[in-house]
């Protein structure tokens, strides 16, 4: 029994290492961080809807149907609260987008001039009932609210059919048309075109964009972590530091031949993913393409796709090269690399559930600080014409790998790769002046 408890002691001092402890206490902390947010989003969409009703209509019945129909789902009162009433019989439709930019409302309807009296005649004429939206990008619920206007509207169309023929008779009679869908995606009018459909377009392109960019850190940084591990167990990084090379050479070597295998294998999940997504798609949003909705990305957009996505692979690899410097050996290079997958983590989580622009001022810039979230959201800004986001990015990304680059030249120059971080003379200087103290 001795003996195995022995072993087993061992392996746990190689195994629950401080820095493995830490990066599963964040793994924690993220997770739970998520289901916070995650919870705030399910509260947003589960909210009464904030509504532009405009009434075109010189009879208040199809307004007052409106009410009854909104205070039944969400309570008595509440429609006076969360809908805007706009009277106004000759809109155009831009004039319908700039209103509900300046209230800031993704959600408008329309109620055409005639409702009334169409429903009353006879023979009965439908009356017609436009709906207007504003599709921004917001992860996974992003058009979760759209959903709620066409449910309220046919409420109102069931309530009226009671209201003229009684229930037993509705089934015969739908006295609302309200077939004409339009949204607004970067200002321009997509007509027939719910942000469902436009949401499944894009999702079919920017969806697999955090998946990949993923895969691709932890797959990357478990090799180059792995590899300093191996050499200074198999003594071979000591062999290549005493060559007559410079350590920029060899740090520069490093980088550059991950770096393209991050590429390689970028390229192919790619393109592997835009087949599945895209056949995956095209049976979800049929004739409803990026093309057609105008947010194709052209040669110099994908050329800033791949810099971003190439310096983001650079910052990785050089955060990958610092942490194995600090790893005695190939097993305990292995705890290293969870750090790096949670840094990627957290981006891709909050990017696909809950998308950039329904994060607050301070989730932006702590975002944003994370050097993996640009080429995971570089797509869509592109996209949606956020360029200044993205050269933006692109900036903090080239300085944040050429600090990062000096620190690694500057641990291959030292000698802490050889001796290790607890024989660092300022490491040493320190714990003698603390068993002096003590």
């Amino acid at each position: 029994m001795n003996a195995l408890w022995n072993i087993t002691k061992k392996e746990l001092k190689e195994l629950l290492t401080p820095s493995s402890i830490v990066s599963v206490v964040i793994v924690v902390v993220m997770f739970a961080a998520l289901g916070t947010m995650i919870n705030s989003t399910v509260e947003d969409v589960t909210s009464p809807s904030e509504i532009l009703l405009i009434n075109q209509d010189s009879d208040g019945y199809g307004v007052e149907i409106f009410n009854q129909v909104y205070d039944a789902v969400y309570g008595e009162g509440m429609a006076e609260e969360y809908v805007t009433y706009v009277t106004e019989s000759d809109i155009s439709d831009q004039q319908i987008y700039d209103l509900m930019t300046e209230l800031g409302m993704s959600d408008a309807m329309v109620i055409a001039s005639g409702f009334s009296s169409n429903i009353h005649s006879d023979p009965m004429v439908p009356g017609v009932i436009d709906q207007y939206y504003i599709y921004t990008s917001a992860g996974m619920f992003g058009s979760t609210t759209s959903m709620i206007l066409p449910e309220i509207i046919s409420n109102m169309n069931y309530l009226i059919s009671t209201e003229l023929l009684g229930p037993e008779e509705v089934p015969k009679l739908n006295p609302i048309s309200y077939t004409n869908t339009n949204t607004f995606v970067n200002g321009n009018m997509a007509e027939g075109v719910t942000p469902a459909l436009v949401d499944g377009a894009v999702m079919g392109q920017t969806m697999m964009m955090p998946i990949i960019i993923m895969i691709i850190i932890v797959m990357i940084g478990s090799i180059v972590i792995g590899s300093v591990g191996n050499e200074k167990e198999n003594k071979t990084l000591e062999t290549l530091l005493t060559l007559p090379v410079k350590r920029t050479v060899i740090v520069a070597g490093k980088l550059l031949a991950s770096a393209i295998t991050g590429l390689v294998f970028g390229a192919a999940y790619m393109l592997g993913m835009m087949m599945y997504m895209g056949s995956l798609m095209n049976t979800m949003t049929g004739d409803v393409t990026l093309e057609s909705l105008g947010m194709a990305l052209g040669l110099v957009d994908w050329a800033m796709v791949l810099v971003v996505l190439f310096l983001a692979i650079l910052s990785a690899l050089g955060l990958c090269m610092i942490l194995g410097a600090f790893t005695k050996n190939y097993k305990a290079a292995q705890t290293m690399t969870l750090p790096i997958s949670v840094l990627a983590m957290i981006p891709m989580f909050i990017l696909m559930f809950m998308g950039w622009e329904s994060l607050s001022v301070v989730a932006k810039v702590l975002l944003f600080i994370i050097p993996f979230t640009h080429p995971m959201m570089v797509m869509n800004n592109l996209m949606f014409g956020n360029i200044e986001l993205v050269i933006l990015g692109m900036g903090y990304l080239l300085v944040f790998t050429a600090v990062i680059i000096y620190i690694t030249v500057r641990l291959y120059k030292s000698d802490i790769l050889i001796t290790g971080l607890s024989q660092n003379p300022y490491v040493v200087k320190f714990k003698n002046m603390f068993t002096k103290k003590s």
